[in-house]
C-alpha cells in the first residue's frame, strides 16, 4: 500500500482552506552587544487552540548550541532541535497550543546564551478560537460511567501513558514528511466536543478515520514503539515515539502488530483497525502529541511537510 500525504484526498475543500501551505511570514531578532543575533521566524501570527506554532531560529555567525536554547510558554519549557533541512546554526521548535488556551494575545520567550551572557526574547502571537463542532455518540455505558475498578485501571493507565510522554527520546528518529496512517475518510476531526450517551465528557484529541475492521494501519514515520497494549478507553493502542518530543497514537485497534521497544520504519504495519475501547463503531483514532500536548494531526502533517521541504 502506498500511503498518501496528500491531505486533499481526505478532507473537504473547506478544511484545506483553513490550513494553507506553510509560510514563515514574520521575523523577530534578538540582538546582543556585538550586533549579532538569532533571527526567529514564526509560522504564523495567529494560531488556533489545539494548533501548532513552528519556530525557526537562525543563529547566524553566533553558532549557538541548541543546549543553550529553549522556548518558555505557559510555565513549560520546550526544546530546540537542529533543523532537518538547513545548515549548521539553524534550529526549530514545535510549540503545541493547548486546546483549552483562551483566545487572545500570547507570548513565547526564547532563552539563549552567547559570549556576552544570558539573553531572552519575547515572541508575541495571537491565539484564535478553533472552528470545532460537536460529536454525539452512543457507546457502551461502562465506558462513560465506569465502576470503581475500571476507574482505578484507567487512572493507572493514564499515569503510564503520561510517563511515556514525559520521557521521550531526544534524538530525531523521523525522516522526511509524515504520511497518514490509513487511506480512509475522516469521520471526526480534532477538537470536536464529545457527547457520549448524552453526557459531554471531553474534546476529541485526535482524528478519526472511518475504517472497516481489519484495515491495515501503517507508521507515518520512523520511531520506537513505546506502548502496545489494551487500554480501558483507547482499546488496543500503540504509541510511537518519533524523537524530538513527537509522539503519534493509534487507538481502537482489533489487532496490534508490533511490540513496545521495537524500532519502526515509515510505512511499516503496526496494527489493524477495530472497535475496541470506547467506540460507537470500527474506526482508527490517530493522535499527535508535541511535548505532551495534543495537537491537530492534519495541521501537524502540514507543518512537518513545510519544515522538511523548506
Amino acid at each position: 500500500m502506498k500511503l498518501s500525504a496528500d491531505i486533499g484526498l481526505f478532507v473537504t475543500a473547506t478544511a484545506i482552506i483553513l490550513s494553507t501551505a506553510l509560510l514563515l511570514p514574520w521575523t523577530l531578532t534578538a540582538q546582543n552587544q556585538t550586533g549579532q543575533y538569532p533571527a526567529v521566524h514564526a509560522s504564523s501570527n495567529d494560531v488556533a487552540n489545539g494548533g501548532i506554532l513552528l519556530l525557526e531560529i537562525d543563529t547566524g555567525a553566533l553558532q549557538l548550541p541548541d543546549a543553550d536554547m529553549r522556548i518558555d510558554f505557559n510555565d513549560r519549557s520546550y526544546p530546540v532541535y537542529r533543523h532537518p533541512a538547513k545548515g549548521n546554526g539553524v534550529y526549530f521548535a514545535l510549540i503545541g497550543i493547548p486546546y483549552r488556551t483562551q483566545p487572545g494575545p500570547q507570548e513565547l520567550t526564547l532563552n539563549y546564551s552567547d559570549p556576552t551572557g544570558i539573553k531572552s526574547r519575547q515572541i508575541p502571537f495571537q491565539v484564535v478560537a478553533g472552528e470545532y463542532k460537536t460529536d454525539v455518540l452512543k457507546v457502551d455505558s461502562r465506558r462513560v460511567n465506569p465502576n470503581k475498578d475500571d476507574r482505578q485501571r484507567a487512572n493507572r493507565e493514564h499515569q503510564e501513558v503520561q510517563h511515556v510522554y514525559a520521557n521521550g527520546i531526544k534524538e530525531r528518529l523521523w525522516d522526511g514528511v509524515f504520511q497518514l496512517p490509513v487511506d480512509n475518510e475522516i469521520s471526526s476531526r480534532f477538537g470536536n466536543r464529545r457527547v457520549f450517551n448524552g453526557q459531554l465528557k471531553s474534546y476529541h484529541n485526535g482524528l478519526d478515520f472511518r475504517s472497516p475492521k481489519g484495515t491495515p494501519v501503517y507508521a507515518p514515520n520512523s520511531g520506537v514503539v513505546r506502548l502496545a497494549k489494551n487500554l480501558f478507553y483507547s482499546g488496543n493502542a500503540v504509541i510511537i515515539d518519533h524523537g524530538t518530543e513527537i509522539f503519534t497514537i493509534y487507538a481502537h485497534l482489533s489487532k496490534i502488530k508490533t511490540a513496545a521497544g521495537r524500532r519502526i520504519e515509515k510505512g511499516q504495519l503496526i496494527g489493524l483497525t477495530g472497535a475496541t475501547g470506547r467506540v460507537s463503531g470500527p474506526h482508527l483514532h490517530w493522535g499527535v502529541k508535541l511535548s505532551g500536548i495534543a495537537v491537530s494531526p492534519l495541521r501537524f502533517v502540514e507543518i512537518m511537510d513545510g519544515l522538511v521541504q523548506r
